[in-house]
């Protein structure tokens, strides 16, 4: 039960040469390439550009002519409120160049942005980025309360877009403001199940759950588990993208984990998550038991019904095909994808490697 996507450079290739040889020529999603049709687009020099985003002519010019990216969500939304995008725009945005999870209705100032882009999407000028601030701490208290919501993002990110005076929308925050906790409940969830289930393997030979440390994740990994737990906050895109991987997550998993997350699932058109790709497809074809027992697994520890739904089809698909896998051993998902990088030695999985090695 594999993910729907649109084709991509690996499909049907049979080897890690063949990848290789596909993806010459193909690039990834380019900050540079897309500033500068945003500008040519918008007929905007870089001082005005970067006047209307609040961040220096210089740096502008530099992203656009020798390359580079924002630093920081921050500065996207500073880009997405100078070019007067809207709130989806900007979500592709920052997913796609940045690695950020998209606007979420859910965090406090994701809602303020939402609201202010939407009015200045639409032709008010005075919602600009400093707006959203000003706006933002006269509605948010110091501490901010935190906690589970009885309405879905769906509707808080559409009763949003509805709103048309900031009297509206402090009414709404008013309404709302302790729901806007900032936190992905179903990101959270679906790890969670995911780190019981591994952890309940670890702990195997002594009959209990073993600690997370025993998984052997990556320092840095382990680190952005925590930050979520405790503050809420969604790791980047390659350290979600490692993390799935030392779950031994499948294909169609992983795009999951991303979704949760707020981003776009694997991008065929990059290089280096087309080789992620590739990975897990090919061990979709060679090791149809490693879906097979995330699923069981799974519905041993879940409460969630989505994931128990799917699970449920999955291991009924694969009970009646009789999928049978390869003789052939693997250390686990992390491991494999891990080696066909380093075999194909591409520039673009420099900040992947890393975290794709166990800590000890």
């Amino acid at each position: 039960m594999s993910s729907p996507r649109s084709s991509g450079p690996t499909d049907g290739c049979e080897s890690v040469a063949e990848v290789l040889e596909r993806l010459q020529g193909v690039g990834g999603p380019s900050w540079q390439a897309f500033l500068c049709d945003l500008l040519d687009g918008a007929g905007l020099s870089y001082g005005r550009f970067a006047a209307a985003c609040g961040i220096s002519k210089n740096t502008v010019k530099r992203w656009c002519t020798q390359g580079g990216v924002p630093r920081s969500r921050d500065t996207f939304l500073r880009v997405g409120f100078g070019a007067a995008m809207t709130p989806a725009a900007v979500s592709t945005m920052l997913s796609r160049y940045g690695g950020y999870c998209g606007l979420n209705p859910r965090d406090s100032f994701d809602a303020v942005c939402i609201f202010c882009l939407r009015r200045r999407s639409d032709g008010d000028a005075r919602f600009d980025y400093g707006a959203a601030e000003a706006l933002y701490d006269r509605l948010v208290p110091p501490a901010a309360p935190a906690g589970p919501s009885s309405s879905s993002t769906t509707r808080l990110m559409a009763r949003i877009l509805t709103i048309d005076t900031e009297a509206e929308f402090a009414e709404f925050f008013k309404d709302f403001g302790q729901e806007l906790c900032g936190r992905k409940l179903k990101l959270e969830r679906f790890l969670g199940d995911f780190l019981t289930v591994r952890r309940l393997e670890a702990g195997r030979d002594s009959g209990r759950a073993a600690s997370l440390h025993s998984l052997r994740l990556p320092a840095e990994v382990e680190k952005q588990l925590s930050l979520l737990k405790q503050h809420g906050v969604v790791p980047r895109r390659r350290q979600l993208i490692a993390l799935g991987l030392h779950l031994d997550m499948t294909l169609e998993e992983l795009d999951l984990l991303l979704t949760y997350a707020g981003m776009e699932p694997l991008y065929a058109r990059d290089r280096l998550e087309a080789v992620v790709i590739y990975a897990l497809q090919q061990l979709a074809l060679t090791h149809p038991e490693l879906a097979l027992g995330n699923a069981t697994a799974l519905l041993a520890v879940t409460r969630d019904a989505a994931t128990r739904r799917r699970c449920t089809e999955l291991a009924r698909e694969y009970w009646q095909a009789c999928y049978r896998s390869e003789d052939e051993d693997i250390q686990g998902v992390a491991d494999y994808v891990r080696r066909i990088l380093e075999e194909l030695d591409l520039d673009e999985a420099e900040d992947l490697l890393p975290l794709l090695r166990s800590r000890w």
